[in-house]
C-alpha cells in the first residue's frame, strides 16, 4: 500500500488567489516509480485584492473551500518593488559567513536596503570547463523584513501557515525546470513569462545560462475578453512584444548568448491566441507550460493558468 501526502502552493496577487493540492505517494512496488505527483485539486477566486482587508476576506473563504489542514504543508510566493532575486558568481564560503558577505555585495544592485531585507541562497552546478577564479555560481533571493511580515500576517489572520515563502522570478523558473529537466538540451537557454493579473514577470535561464529576470505591467484581463486580432488586443500585444525583445537584446548583448528557440508561458490566459504575436516580433516559438498537465488528472487544468501553484506545492515535498 502506498503512503499518501499532500501538499499545497498558493500563486497569487492583486487579481486572484490560486491553489494546486497535490498528492505525493510512495510506492513500495519495485515495478511502479518511487514517488509520484498527482494533482487532487485546484481553486481559484477572483477579484480585487490590492486591499489587506480584501485579501484576508479571500483567503478566509479559500481556506474553508479548500479545507486547508495544520498537517499540510503550504508553500506561497512574493512580488514586487520589495524582492529581488538575481545569479552571482561568489567565493565559496561556510553558509554562516555567506549572508554578511551578501548584504555587502548587493548594496551595489538591489533596489532596497540590504540591512532591513531577509536573505536566503541556493548554490548552482557549476559548468565542467568553469575557471575556479570565476567563484561559484549562486541564485540569491530577498525581500524586505516589512513585505515578509507584511505576507505572512494577513496569511496567518486568515488561518493560513505558510512552510515556504518563495520569490516570484525563482518560482517561474522552478515551475518551467520542474518537469524540463531531464529532457532539455544542457547548453540550450530557455524563456518563461509568468502573465499575472497586471505584470508580467520574465526570465531568462539555462544550465550554462546565466539567470536573468525582470517584470513590467501588462494588463492580460483587457485583452482576454477581446476578439482574437481586433485592434485593441493588437496593440497591447505589441507592446508586451516590444518589452520582451527589449530584455532579449539586452540579454544577448550582455551575456554573448544567443541560443534561445522558445518562450514557455505560464500564468492567466497563458493559451490565449493573441500570445502567438510575440512568435512573430520574435522569431520564438511560443507555448503554454505543461507542467500541471504532467501531474493532472484524466481532466487536468488549463495549460499554464495553476503551473506556479502546482510547482509551489512541489517544493514542499
Amino acid at each position: 500500500m502506498a503512503k499518501k501526502e499532500t501538499y499545497v502552493g498558493i500563486d497569487q496577487d492583486n487579481g486572484y488567489i490560486r491553489a494546486a493540492r497535490l498528492g505525493l505517494e510512495h510506492h513500495k512496488s519495485r515495478s511502479a516509480k518511487a514517488e509520484e505527483f498527482r494533482l487532487l485539486e485546484t481553486y481559484e477566486v477572483e477579484g480585487d485584492f490590492s486591499q489587506d482587508k480584501a485579501l484576508f476576506d479571500a483567503l478566509r473563504q479559500f481556506r474553508e473551500k479548500m479545507s486547508l489542514s495544520s498537517s499540510e504543508l503550504i508553500v506561497t510566493c512574493l512580488s514586487g518593488k520589495q524582492t529581488f532575486a538575481a545569479e552571482m558568481n561568489v567565493k565559496k564560503l561556510p553558509d554562516e559567513e555567506m549572508k554578511s558577505m551578501l548584504k555587502l555585495e548587493l548594496r551595489k544592485t538591489m533596489p532596497f536596503e540590504p540591512s532591513a531585507a531577509i536573505f536566503d541562497f541556493a548554490w548552482l552546478p557549476v559548468a565542467p570547463d568553469t575557471p575556479q577564479e570565476k567563484g561559484v555560481p549562486i541564485i540569491v533571493t530577498a525581500s524586505t523584513n516589512a513585505a515578509l511580515t507584511k505576507h505572512l500576517n494577513v496569511y496567518e489572520r486568515a488561518g493560513i501557515k505558510p512552510q515556504i515563502v518563495d520569490i516570484l522570478p525563482v518560482a517561474v523558473s522552478n515551475a518551467f525546470w520542474a518537469i524540463h529537466r531531464e529532457n532539455m538540451e544542457s547548453n540550450q537557454t530557455y524563456v518563461i513569462m509568468h502573465v499575472g493579473s497586471e505584470t508580467c514577470t520574465l526570465v531568462i535561464d539555462g544550465d550554462r545560462s546565466p539567470f536573468f529576470n525582470r517584470s513590467f505591467s501588462f494588463d492580460i484581463n483587457g485583452i482576454a475578453n477581446l476578439p482574437t486580432g481586433s485592434p485593441e488586443a493588437a496593440l497591447q500585444m505589441n507592446i508586451l512584444s516590444d518589452e520582451l525583445n527589449k530584455s532579449l537584446t539586452y540579454y544577448r548583448n550582455t551575456f554573448k548568448n544567443d541560443n534561445i528557440s522558445t518562450i514557455t508561458l505560464m500564468g492567466s490566459h497563458a493559451s490565449h491566441p493573441s500570445f502567438e504575436t510575440l512568435g512573430r516580433k520574435t522569431g520564438l516559438s511560443v507555448e503554454p507550460s505543461q507542467t500541471a498537465q504532467v501531474v493532472g488528472r484524466a481532466k487536468p487544468p488549463a495549460a499554464g493558468k495553476f503551473d506556479l501553484a502546482v510547482a509551489l506545492a512541489m517544493q514542499a515535498a
